[in-house]
């Protein structure tokens, strides 16, 4: 089962493979600005990005606070966001700026998902490094020009329909900077979790409600978190993430939906002393931070045979949050080993069996004790009916743990 050390131990593991990342883009930019690509694990892949470079500040904006090397990298990566076409220009080719990146920046400088995601990792910056004010307006600014009429956020400033998972990030990115957010985006995506055709988005939409909206209730979360649950219960079980596609300019673009791990983080605070500490839960989150602590480390392998900046910082979050809100106290460590001891026995195969040999055992003697009675009466199978009803609901309840349905 988690503990705190092991969650410790795969965080330090991501803090030193994005380090390691870090090394390379070093010697492919100016002294001033450094960056972060897409994977953790190809130096050979060139291209930088907003969204690994996001994920990066991310996952080094804590240490940031006491480390003096960590604060002037953090400073050196929001540089990059404020001025990343001078940058740019200087670390590239005159032919492959024109070409290839100076389009690309113009594109991602106003895209929903990036520039959420940078404004989510700037609110765990000191507002003491430099520059991060002027990254967060950036940020507006791109929001200012995507905002729909009169409820959520398109994914660019062309305008159009807005899109759900466009609208959770810019909402977690203004809440988590305790900036105004419209009551009709708070009400777009509620209507969204109770009635959005795509469980993949709505699972990052119940995420951010549970986490910013003070106006839901907890039970209706609980409803909307047990509904998705069963939904993608079948697919819980294996390693897999979703895409989200969508076009801006005429270009395709996607963003990774991490489902499972949001799923997971949801569960965290909505049922932190039952259904988290129960054996599916827990495994997949130790599946999570095994693989990321294993020379191979964690990957989506429909996604690609790399690993994922912006995955590994997902995981990062994901991991916070438990030893913040639910490690925080030793006390209730008593409750959840005997949550999850209760539950792993029930999931086993060897309870079952027992359980099914008894109830044969039981019928088979009471029918043969009746039998040899000479005084043959109905009434007397009624002690060992009830019984055999009690036992059949105990076969019941244990399959239904078994198979992990969660379906209280």
């Amino acid at each position: 089962m988690l503990t705190r050390q092991i969650l410790r131990d795969a965080q330090l593991e991501i803090e030193r493979r994005i380090e390691l990342r870090l090394q390379v883009e070093a010697g492919r930019l100016p002294g001033y600005a450094l960056a972060s690509g897409q994977y953790l694990d190809h130096p050979r892949y060139e291209q930088r990005g907003l969204y690994g470079t996001a994920a990066t500040i991310h996952v080094l904006a804590r240490r940031a606070t006491t480390d003096p090397a960590v604060k002037e990298q953090v400073a050196r990566l929001i540089y990059y966001v404020v001025n990343r076409s001078q940058v740019e220009k200087a670390s590239v080719s005159s032919a492959v700026y024109r070409d290839l990146v100076a389009r690309r920046i113009r594109l991602q400088k106003s895209d929903i998902f990036r520039m959420a995601d940078i404004g989510f990792a700037l609110s765990y910056v000191s507002p003491a490094i430099a520059l991060k004010s002027e990254a967060l307006t950036l940020v507006q600014k791109a929001f200012e020009g995507a905002q729909a009429d009169p409820a959520g956020y398109a994914v660019g400033n062309e305008g159009g329909e807005p899109d759900p998972l466009a609208t959770a990030h810019a909402v977690r990115c203004l809440a988590a900077n305790n900036l105004p957010i419209r009551p009709e985006d708070w009400r777009y995506l509620r209507e969204y979790l109770s009635s959005g055709d795509n469980d993949f988005v709505r699972c990052f939409v119940l995420l951010v409600l549970t986490a910013y909206d003070s106006q839901m209730e907890r039970r209706q979360l609980q409803v909307s978190w047990k509904d998705l649950f069963s939904a993608l219960s079948a697919a819980f079980g294996g390693q897999s993430e979703a895409n989200h596609e969508y076009t801006r300019s005429g270009a395709q673009d996607y963003v990774r939906i991490p489902w499972q791990i949001y799923l997971v983080q949801s569960c965290a605070k909505l049922f932190p002393l039952t259904r988290f500490n129960g054996f599916t839960i827990q495994r997949k989150m130790l599946d999570v931070v095994q693989q990321i602590c294993a020379p191979t480390g964690f990957k989506y392998e429909a996604s690609g045979c790399y690993l994922s900046t912006r995955t590994y910082a997902c995981v990062w979050q994901a991991m916070e949050e438990i030893l913040a809100f639910n490690f925080r106290q030793p006390i209730p460590r008593v409750v959840v080993r005997t949550v999850s001891g209760a539950t792993r026995l029930l999931s086993s195969r060897l309870v079952g069996v027992l359980t099914y040999l008894l109830l044969v055992t039981v019928a088979a003697g009471s029918l043969v004790e009746w039998l040899n009675s000479p005084h043959r009466f109905i009434g007397d199978l009624a002690p060992n009916l009830l019984a055999e009803v009690m036992l059949i609901i105990a076969a019941r309840l244990e399959l239904q743990v078994r198979r992990a349905k969660y379906r209280r």
